[in-house]
């Protein structure tokens, strides 16, 4: 099969990475697949180096006068502005047109959408939770959509390190990430902390990290946690962590740093938002807790720090899980049965 994935996405993203993913994973199935992305920026730069032949897509309007002098058997589009684009560079051809959703951000209506999705002849998206908006928006896509999770790399396993306990959460600076409830669910522990961490990994967004560290320091937590900011290498991080944290308070639609913390063999708390309920089985490969609740937030991460035993065993859960329902190898096989379905669909409708 030839496909191309239209990544017009400027920044470094969570939908930048789910594309890249699903290209490779179908690269390594044996198919011949192109990216189209903007000249320079995060998507070309990957793909490129990920030994994608790239499409320097400077305008929509090239975009479809290229895609039409090719024969592509899919043009996944992975925004709204290349699934226009795609929409129009395959009508009246049998090339089949796939729009994929892999990201959590909000899905907006916008004019002429109906008839985009119902010309549309697959809609890939990357939680069941994004399924179910969709499913409520266009109930007539439901025999289109399948739900195929971020695909992961799991690597070679590290142990969890020697020394103190360590704790770290992972996500950008935000309110939605519920640093807030974490901060408080410390100092609820704080009586029976020791040398315990909890390491908080993250660029600033709408919360800056002198903001925190000041809240740290107001609370008297100073002694139990570290911001990191950005941290150049997110592996390593949660290598060098005994358990992970996500404590979002919405958002979550898709969450690859939960499955990134399951391939790293590491057990989470988590709350019960978005698709992590899908991710986090609760009390086997982590703990589920509801957002915004402090003080179950806090049992919960007690429950991890008295018992190393119960750490470990979740832990190979977790990196289980991730091999067998997450990995890469999956994606691609859920992918091609995708692919193979949306082509299916447009010779009907083609002929």
């Amino acid at each position: 099969m030839k496909i191309l994935h239209i990544l017009d996405e400027r920044w470094d993203s969570g939908l930048t990475a789910y594309g890249l993913a699903a290209a490779r994973a179908m690269k390594q199935r044996g198919h011949d697949v192109w990216v189209a992305a903007r000249p320079g920026l995060a998507a070309a730069r990957q793909a490129e180096g990920f030994g994608f032949p790239v499409y320097p897509l400077e305008s929509t309007l090239g975009l479809r006068r290229w895609i039409g002098q090719n024969e592509f058997h899919v043009v996944n589009a992975h925004t709204g502005a290349g699934h226009s684009a795609g929409f129009f560079a395959t009508r009246f051809k049998p090339t089949a047109l796939v729009r994929t959703r892999g990201e959590a951000r909000v899905v907006k209506p916008r004019p002429g959408q109906s008839l985009l999705f119902r010309e549309t002849d697959g809609v890939v998206v990357a939680s069941k939770a994004l399924g179910d908006v969709y499913d409520a928006r266009f109930p007539f896509l439901m025999d289109r959509l399948s739900v195929i999770y971020p695909g992961v790399e799991v690597p070679a396993y590290t142990p969890p390190p020697p020394g103190p306990l360590r704790f770290g959460l992972l996500g950008r600076l935000d309110p939605v990430k519920g640093h807030d409830y974490l901060l408080q669910a410390i100092q609820l522990l704080a009586p029976r902390l020791t040398d315990q961490t909890f390491l908080v990994a993250g660029e600033d967004k709408k919360i800056s990290k002198a903001e925190l560290e000041r809240r740290v320091a107001q609370m008297e937590l100073s002694p139990w946690i570290r911001f990191l900011g950005r941290v150049p290498d997110a592996g390593a991080f949660m290598d060098d962590c005994h358990a992970g944290i996500i404590a979002s308070v919405d958002s979550e639609a898709v969450s690859r740093a939960a499955l990134e913390w399951m391939a790293r063999g590491r057990p989470l708390v988590a709350t019960a938002v978005g698709a992590l309920p899908e991710m986090v089985l609760n009390g086997d490969n982590g703990y589920l807790v509801p957002p915004k609740n402090p003080g179950a937030l806090a049992r919960t991460i007690g429950l991890l720090m008295d018992n190393a035993e119960r750490r470990q065993k979740m832990g190979e859960r977790a990196r289980r899980l991730a091999e067998t329902q997450f990995g890469l190898a999956v994606m691609g096989e859920k992918t091609e049965k995708a692919y193979d379905a949306a082509v299916a669909h447009r010779w009907r409708s083609f002929r």
